[in-house]
C-alpha cells in the first residue's frame, strides 16, 4: 500500500476548498504531486508547455468560474517564466493561488541547482509569498492562500513547496474552507452624502470597472444610472463588460493618453467611480486629466483605489451590488420632484450624445465589395465578426490595435461574457481563452488576438488539443507590431522621416499560423476576406473542436 505524502494532503485540501482543475508544468520536485494524481479521480490537471499558458488558462479559469486558478510550476526558472504573465494577474486582481515545487530544504543552504528564493522571486507580484518548511503546515498554508487569493482586492499569491515537505508522512487533514463575506455595502452616511452631491450635479458621468462585474451588480447600475440620467464610461483596457456596451447611455471607454483623455472628460462636473482605478493610463500625464473644478467619488471594495490618485469625496467602501439599490433610492429622494424632472431631461441629452459616441466607434455594416476584398481592413474585420458571432459566446478579446472599441460595438449584445487584456504585458489572449472554455464547456468561445500576442503563447495550442478544448482562435494577422509602428511615429524622430521601421515587420519569412496549429494538433485555415473568416468561424463553431483560423488584415500604410 502506497504511503501518504504532502503531495496526498495538498490534494486532498484543495479539492475540499472546492478546486477541479491545475493548470502547470511540471519538473523533477513536482514529482510526488504527479505521482499522487495517478489514483485522483477528482482533479484534472491540464499540462501547458510553457508557463506563460499556465498562468493564462488559470486566469481565464479564474474569471470566468469565479473560484481560484491553480497554478503548478516548477522551481525558479519555471517561475521565473511565468512572472511576466503574472504581472498581468496583479494589475487584473485575479485569484491565483501560484504553487511551485522547490529543491530539498537539505540543499539550500549550499544552493543546489535550481534552488533559488522563491517567495523573494514571487512577492513583488503578490499578495502573499510564503515558503512552507513543515508538512504540519502545509494545510494551513493551502487554505490561508485561498482565502487570501479570494479576498478583496483579490490578486495571485504564491506558495514555494520544498520537495522533502512534498514527500513526508502528513497528518490528517483537519481545517475547512474560509470564505471572507464581502457583499456588504458602503456606510450610510457616505451614501446620504453621495445621494445629495449627485442630485445637485449639473452633468454627472460614471465611470464602471471589473469590480461591477465581479460583484454581479450591472443591472444595479443599469437602474442607478438611469435615474441619474448620465453617461457611462467603461475603463481604460477592461478585461469585462461592466455595463451593457448596447445601452444608450453607453459612452464607449475612457482612453489612455491623457490629453485625449482630457477632452473626452471636458464638460463632466463630477466624475464616479465604480469598481475601478480611477484612470489608467499608458504614459504619465502631461496635462491635468480633470475637468477645471469637477469633483470625485468613489464605490469599491478595493480600498487602495479609492482616492490613490485623485481626492475621492465620499469615499465608498463597499460592494457595488449591495451598495447601488441604497444610493439609487437615496438619489431618488434626494432629486425630489424638480429633480426628478431634471434628470430625465439631462439623461435624454446623455443618450443623444451617447449614441452619436457608439455610432462612431461601430464599424460600417458589410457590403458585397467589402466582403469578398482581400486583405480585411480592422473595420471590415470587425463587421464580420459582429455578423459571425453567435449569441451568448464568451469573447476573449487580445486584438489590440485591430479589434479595440470598435469590434466590442460590433459585438455588442452578443458576448455574454468579455475577457480582455488589463495588465498590457501581451500574450495572454490565447491561455485566457483555453481556461475559459474549461470552466464554461457548454458556452462558445471565441479568441482574437494579434499576431505578434500570439507567438508569445502559441503552445495552448497543444493543450487544447491534448484535452479537447474546443475553441476558436482567431489570429489577426497584420504581419507586424503595428501598434509600435503607431507609437513610434509619435515620437517625431526618423521613423518619422524616413518612414523605416526596425524590428516591428513580422514579414520575410511570415508566420504560417495555420501550419504551426496543424504541427501542434490543433485544424489551421486561412481567411483573407470577411466572408471566408465568417464561413470559417461557423464551421468551427459547428464542429466544437479546438481550430485556428489565420485572418489576413490588411492595414492602411503609416
Amino acid at each position: 500500500m502506497k504511503r501518504r505524502t504532502g503531495s496526498d494532503l495538498m490534494l486532498e485540501t484543495l479539492l475540499d476548498e472546492g478546486v477541479r482543475h491545475i493548470f502547470g508544468n511540471p519538473g523533477t520536485t513536482e514529482l510526488p504531486l504527479m505521482d499522487a494524481l495517478v489514483t485522483e479521480k477528482g482533479l484534472a490537471y491540464v499540462l501547458c508547455l510553457q508557463e506563460s499558458v499556465a498562468v493564462g488558462a488559470a486566469e481565464g479559469y479564474a474569471f470566468a468560474s469565479g473560484g481560484p486558478g491553480i497554478i503548478n510550476l516548477h522551481v525558479a526558472p519555471g517561475l521565473g517564466n511565468a512572472l511576466g504573465m503574472l504581472y498581468n494577474s496583479k494589475r487584473a486582481g485575479t485569484p491565483l493561488v501560484v504553487t511551485a515545487g522547490n529543491q530539498g530544504q537539505e540543499g539550500h543552504l549550499c544552493e543546489t541547482v535550481l534552488w533559488d528564493d522563491l517567495p523573494r522571486m514571487a512577492a513583488p507580484l503578490t499578495k502573499w509569498a510564503y515558503e512552507v518548511r513543515r508538512v504540519e503546515d502545509l494545510e494551513q498554508a493551502l487554505r490561508r492562500a485561498v482565502k487570501v487569493a479570494l479576498s478583496p482586492p483579490t490578486g495571485p499569491v504564491f506558495l514555494s513547496l520544498p520537495g522533502d515537505v512534498m514527500l513526508a508522512p502528513p497528518p490528517k487533514m483537519q481545517g475547512s474552507p474560509t470564505r471572507i463575506a464581502t457583499g456588504f455595502p458602503a456606510a450610510e452616511a457616505g451614501i446620504r452624502r453621495a445621494a445629495e452631491l449627485l442630485a445637485a450635479a449639473k452633468r454627472p458621468a460614471i465611470v464602471a470597472g471589473s469590480g461591477v462585474t465581479r460583484s454581479g451588480g450591472v443591472q444595479e447600475l443599469v437602474r442607478f444610472a438611469e435615474r441619474l440620467g448620465a453617461q457611462v464610461f467603461g475603463e481604460s483596457a477592461s478585461n469585462t463588460i461592466a455595463f451593457p456596451l448596447n445601452h444608450p447611455l453607453y459612452s464607449g471607454e475612457l482612453v489612455r493618453v491623457a490629453k485625449h483623455l482630457r477632452a473626452q472628460l471636458d464638460g463632466f462636473d463630477l466624475l464616479f467611480f465604480i469598481g475601478t482605478e480611477a484612470f489608467i493610463l499608458s504614459f504619465p500625464p502631461d496635462v491635468p486629466i480633470l475637468p477645471e473644478g469637477a469633483r470625485t467619488m468613489h464605490l469599491d471594495l478595493n480600498a487602495w483605489e479609492i482616492g490613490k490618485n485623485y481626492p475621492a469625496d465620499p469615499a465608498l467602501l463597499g460592494d457595488p451590488k449591495a451598495t447601488l439599490p441604497l444610493l439609487d433610492a437615496a438619489l431618488e429622494e434626494a432629486l425630489g420632484e424638480a429633480g426628478r424632472a431634471r434628470a430625465g431631461e439631462r439623461r435624454r441629452e446623455a443618450e443623444q450624445t451617447a449614441a452619436a459616441i457608439r455610432k462612431k466607434l461601430t464599424p460600417p455594416a458589410l457590403t458585397p465589395e467589402s466582403e469578398t476584398s482581400k486583405g480585411m481592413p480592422p473595420a471590415v474585420f470587425q463587421a464580420a465578426l459582429g455578423e459571425a458571432l453567435p449569441r451568448g459566446c464568451a469573447l476573449v478579446d487580445e486584438s489590440i490595435t485591430t479589434g479595440g472599441p470598435g469590434l466590442r460595438q460590433a459585438v455588442a449584445g452578443k458576448a455574454a461574457g468579455y475577457f480582455g487584456m488589463k495588465g498590457g504585458g501581451i500574450g495572454l489572449g490565447l491561455p485566457t481563452a483555453l481556461g475559459v472554455k474549461v470552466a464554461l464547456p457548454e458556452r462558445p468561445v471565441v479568441c482574437v488576438s494579434g499576431d505578434g500576442s500570439a507567438m508569445y503563447t502559441i503552445q495552448t495550442l497543444w493543450s487544447a488539443a491534448r484535452y479537447g478544448v474546443g475553441c476558436v482562435w482567431i489570429i489577426a494577422n497584420n504581419r507586424s507590431y503595428r501598434i509600435l509602428k503607431e507609437r513610434v511615429l509619435n515620437l517625431q524622430g526618423n521613423t518619422q522621416e524616413l518612414r523605416r521601421f526596425v524590428a516591428m515587420d513580422l514579414r520575410d519569412p511570415e508566420i504560417g499560423f495555420a501550419g504551426l496549429a496543424e504541427g501542434l494538433g490543433v485544424p489551421g485555415r486561412k481567411a483573407d476576406t470577411a466572408r471566408e473568416l465568417k464561413s470559417a468561424l461557423k464551421d468551427a463553431l459547428a464542429a466544437g473542436t479546438p481550430c485556428l483560423i489565420d485572418a489576413t488584415i490588411q492595414n492602411e500604410e503609416l
